[in-house]
């Protein structure tokens, strides 16, 4: 007889199977169900209220995916919920379902409510072990996101994965070969040629990615710039060399309260702090005749819009009156000696 416990003692969420096999009968589920005590996330899927609502949406999906993992054992966790357990950069939503691969790929993808199945050949070095539980090497989960994901998405992935050393360049170029015949491996070209470890957040991969379909010059991510006397100015999320631009990606985020010890108080004035010091850093850019743009996540959706206030940015620079130094954040070089390969170079047979 199994050891009769609470559904708070299982993990969350969890499957229907799981609470049964714990001593939880089906019949106590649906009346827990229908009471408010338990919800249900999808058929045969609970969590306990007080457990799963106060977590943060992608906490929610990660602790999704564990459920996925522990409970599907013909199926590996793979594309956006392989890159979040990783630790990669994503978009601020999660996808609504836990994304797998099927080990048998004859099999047509079976369909569930919180669960999306992708087929692919999954040879066994693809296959790392933690815990007891399989997942897809780095690489492989990389490549599948350029492949599935929405651009701007997968480009944040690369460029996470390879300013992390999750995985490296030439194993990400031999995953791409694997698949050069799978379906939509042509979408992973455009991104593996903009790839670049210096960004270091989804909106400034995002915003890369929507510069490029509007035709914009790349930017230089995470650039160091210093007034000719070598006082250090600031580290800008994006630089135009050309254009005498430089680009600030910000999440609103930045400049709201933060949780933790002290009073709302203390709280407010730290935010406000954090707007001067803002503004001081981007005088001292302007004092050098930079010019400056700013954005956040929500222009990323009208890329028409921010397209415009790029070309009146680009109008008001003045590049031949900058008068400042720039380093690059990768090798501490002046940006015209970098000779870090942050960059991915195609061959020219892919």
């Amino acid at each position: 007889m199994p050891r009769l416990i609470h559904p708070r003692a299982l993990p969350q969420p969890f499957t229907r199977a799981e609470a049964i096999a714990a001593g939880v009968s089906g019949r106590r589920l649906e009346l827990a169900a229908r009471r408010g005590d338990l919800l249900r996330l999808a058929p045969s899927l609970y969590a306990v209220p007080s457990a799963w609502e106060p977590m943060k949406a992608w906490d929610q999906h990660l602790s999704l995916a564990r459920t996925a993992v522990r409970t599907t054992p013909d199926a590996i966790i793979s594309h956006a919920s392989a890159a979040a357990i990783l630790g990669l950069p994503m978009p601020p939503r999660p996808p609504t379902r836990a994304t797998m691969t099927l080990l048998d790929n004859s099999r047509t993808s079976p369909k569930d409510a919180w669960r999306r199945f992708h087929r692919g050949a999954t040879p066994p070095e693809h296959v790392l072990i933690d815990a007891g539980h399989p997942y897809l090497i780095p690489a492989r989960t990389v490549i599948d996101a350029l492949r599935e994901l929405p651009p701007r998405d997968a480009l944040a992935i690369i460029d996470g994965a390879l300013r992390s050393s999750t995985t490296t360049v030439h194993d990400l170029l031999l995953m791409r070969s694997h698949q050069r015949r799978w379906p939509g491996i042509a979408a992973a070209d455009p991104l593996l040629r903009l790839a670049d470890a210096r960004r270091e957040s989804w909106l400034e991969s995002a915003s890369a990615w929507v510069f490029h379909t509007l035709e914009l010059p790349l930017a230089i991510p995470q650039v160091i710039v210093s007034d000719l006397s070598g006082r250090f100015l600031g580290r800008v999320d994006a630089f135009w060399p050309e254009l005498g631009l430089v680009g600030e990606a910000d999440g609103r985020g930045k400049y709201r309260p933060k949780d933790g010890p002290g009073t709302a108080e203390d709280a407010e004035r730290a935010a406000a702090d954090a707007v001067l010091a803002q503004v001081e850093r981007e005088s001292r850019l302007r004092d050098t005749c930079l010019e400056v743009i700013r954005w956040e996540p929500s222009e990323l959706g009208q890329p028409l819009l921010l397209g415009q206030r790029f070309a009146a940015a680009a109008r008001r620079a003045r590049p031949g009156l900058v008068s400042a130094r720039f380093t690059c954040s990768c090798c501490h070089r002046p940006l015209t000696d970098c000779s870090s390969p942050t960059r991915i170079r195609l061959p020219r047979a892919a």
